[in-house]
């Protein structure tokens, strides 16, 4: 091994770890590749062929719960260091407390290591069902907040209330305007204030 370049060394683990089966956890709807899983299986293999990881760049920001980060993650040949190369990734971290940051960089490095060394974990993105949204899904409103947005809908008693009310919240905070709930509720409010008038 220690005449192998770090891209050798690396063909040797693609040679070695071809899949990671993916793992139901619980309170989930669907399987996934969690971030231990994927380390478990491709750490021994890379330390077995000589080569370390870890990050050498992250940037990090807070979206509202959502914390986003973008890392490099450099792959070396430890018999010689000045041997490696660099995979940019990046990550999403939801949580309600301090956790978001650490779930960003757990799933940007499994995202790095899956890419890296080319791993099927039988995903199949070209047949996904989902269709595009500007709409960003990590950005969901909470139920407390669609609640809040619909009484206030709810409280307005003019047409010029409701379209001051729903300016100021889509101006605000958009995700929650553009929540079906709350849209379903300013159209009943619309046409409960228009039969009034009439």
């Amino acid at each position: 091994m220690t005449k192998l370049n770090v891209h050798q060394r690396l063909a040797a683990v693609m040679a070695d770890v071809t899949y990671i089966q993916k793992e139901f956890k619980q309170g989930m709807k669907y399987t996934i590749t969690s971030h231990d899983k994927v380390t478990a299986k491709v750490r021994p293999a890379l330390l077995a062929a000589g080569i370390v990881y870890y990050p050498v760049r992250c940037e990090h920001t807070h979206n509202g719960n959502r914390a986003e980060c973008g890392m490099t993650i450099r792959f070396v040949n430890i018999d010689e260091p000045t041997d490696f190369f660099d995979v940019q990734t990046f990550g999403y971290g939801v949580d309600t407390s301090d956790k978001g940051p650490g779930k960003a960089m757990s799933y940007a490095v499994k995202y790095a290591l899956l890419k890296a060394l080319g791993l099927e974990t039988g995903d199949n993105a070209d047949n996904d069902s989902v269709d595009h949204s500007k709409a960003d899904p990590a950005n969901k409103p909470s139920d407390n907040e669609v609640i809040a947005a619909m009484r206030a809908i709810n409280d307005c008693g003019t047409m010029d209330d409701l379209q001051h009310c729903y300016s100021n919240m889509y101006r605000a905070a958009q995700h929650v305007a553009q929540n079906p709930k709350v849209i379903e509720a300013k159209d009943v409010r619309k046409s409960e204030i228009e039969h009034r008038s009439e």
